[in-house]
């Protein structure tokens, strides 16, 4: 299979039938998807709802929790600065995090291919309410989870495990090394240079409450029966509508795993500007980022500094999915065919869902 020169009607007629199919079949609220090249979008489709209470519609400027796509910028910041000399990837995570429970610290490498052997107990329970977020105390946080998951699950380099704790100490490196807050960094460093508008969004709060998805879970579903143990539901839901219950606004706890907010055009951009090689990118960045990990024993694994190696019918991708509490969604890259595409949802999910498959795989059929 290759990429076709162009999209024709027919690739997006497919595409929008399969986009339709999930909100026919209630499989999230609303949507967006987005397919770009390094310069324009090839297709855009919004549907659904906003808000079902109020039958607000998804737009090009609702903005949606990103969760775990967080941790392509973490990754981003983590590598510009250790091109500028101001970390050392193979120096331990203790370097730059005081007081690790740990009998033997990972590195920072180590952490960013998730071969640290860090915990990762379920996070769903990490969320706080958008309208207290000014109160929020995140250092409290940091230490409080560290010390509650104190034993690593396997020796540093052994194996791949996936962390999220493992990002949450690496936010906690960007900002002891860059000498600012870890979100003011990678809001000045990685965000800015991205040159985003009203459309395109990306940020770590919710600038604009009114155009934010609201998030939703189906109310007769095994997640809503387990989310009783992780959250309290009377701090964190908010009434139910057409068999769907509404999350209040929140937020994650640790930024660097799993904060920011925004659009999937304002996504799109950051895809594009790796595939331009511009600004925040630079070859190198990208060509370690992209690296895939090996362990200690030689064994090569397919995750890259955040970035998940895939196939698609022959093409290569770079991706990563994001999910939990009322979103789910996931970025993918292209970089031979010099294509990227974006989903988000306002749907619970917890694992990716695999909808850029078979959507993407509409636009890379030949055409003739």
């Amino acid at each position: 299979m290759r990429a076709s020169s162009a999209v024709t009607d027919d690739q997006r007629q497919a595409a929008s039938r399969y986009l339709n199919a999930l909100l026919d079949e209630r499989k999230t609220p609303g949507l967006q998807y987005i397919l770009v090249d390094t310069n324009r979008a090839l297709f855009r489709f919004n549907g659904g709802y906003a808000d079902l209470e109020r039958r607000v519609p998804v737009r090009d400027s609702t903005t949606f929790n990103a969760y775990s796509i967080t941790k392509t910028f973490t990754a981003a910041a983590i590598v510009k600065l250790a091109i500028e000399g101001k970390l050392d990837f193979d120096e331990p995570l203790s370097t730059y995090v005081d007081d690790l429970p740990y009998t033997q610290s990972p590195t920072v490498r180590q952490a960013l291919h998730h071969t640290s052997g860090v915990p990762n107990p379920n996070p769903l329970a990490w969320i706080h309410r958008a309208d207290e977020h000014d109160d929020f105390d995140k250092q409290a946080f940091v230490y409080e989870v560290v010390h509650r998951n104190p034993e690593l699950e396997s020796e540093p380099g052994e194996k791949f495990s996936y962390s999220n704790i493992g990002y949450l100490l690496l936010g906690e490196v960007v900002s002891k090394a860059s000498g600012i807050p870890y979100d003011r960094y990678v809001s000045e460093q990685i965000i800015r240079p991205l040159s985003l508008d009203e459309n395109h969004r990306i940020s770590f709060v919710i600038d604009h409450p009114a155009t934010h998805a609201c998030g939703y879970i189906r109310k007769w579903n095994w997640l809503n029966l387990a989310l009783g143990w992780f959250v309290d539901r009377k701090a964190f839901l908010n009434g139910s509508v057409d068999g769907w219950i509404r999350f209040h606004n929140i937020l994650v706890n640790g930024q660097a795993y799993g904060g920011l907010i925004g659009t999937a055009s304002g996504f799109a951009r950051y895809l594009q500007a790796a595939l331009r090689v511009e600004d925040p990118f630079t070859q190198e960045m990208l060509d370690l980022m992209w690296e895939i990990e090996t362990t200690r024993s030689g064994k090569r694994g397919r995750t890259g500094m955040a970035w998940v190696y895939g196939d698609l019918d022959g093409i290569r991708y770079f991706s990563h999915a994001g999910g939990g509490g009322g979103y789910f969604c996931e970025i993918r890259i292209y970089p031979d065919v010099k294509r990227a595409s974006v989903i988000m949802t306002n749907n619970t999910a917890i694992s990716n869902q695999h909808h850029l498959d078979r959507v993407d795989r509409q636009f890379f059929r030949d055409s003739n």
